[in-house]
């Protein structure tokens, strides 16, 4: 069970880092010149959903961090070793 959840974690991981890298390039975006030309409401609302699915996919990867380390210490009686050290662990 805990391979599944770092398994979940790591998808949830590559999520948030997709869509970090997608929100600073909107943001990029709007500061060029063709920026004017484009439907503003439609690329709010995108960027809205982005900011959404950022900040879903960052709080699961960092919570998932937790309930495996509570799992493993419950289980082992000591937190999981990879995830004790390191926040960005998977």
């Amino acid at each position: 069970m805990l391979g599944l959840l770092r398994f979940i974690r790591g998808v949830c991981g590559f999520v948030f880092a997709l869509q970090i890298i997608h929100v600073i390039e909107a943001v990029v975006f709007l500061s060029k010149p063709e920026a004017a030309s484009i439907d503003m409401g439609g690329f709010f609302a995108l960027l809205l959903i982005k900011v959404v699915f950022l900040g879903l996919g960052g709080f699961l990867f960092f919570w998932l961090r937790g309930l495996i380390n509570r799992l493993h210490t419950k289980k082992h009686g000591t937190p999981h070793p990879a995830l004790a050290d390191k926040n960005w662990a998977l």
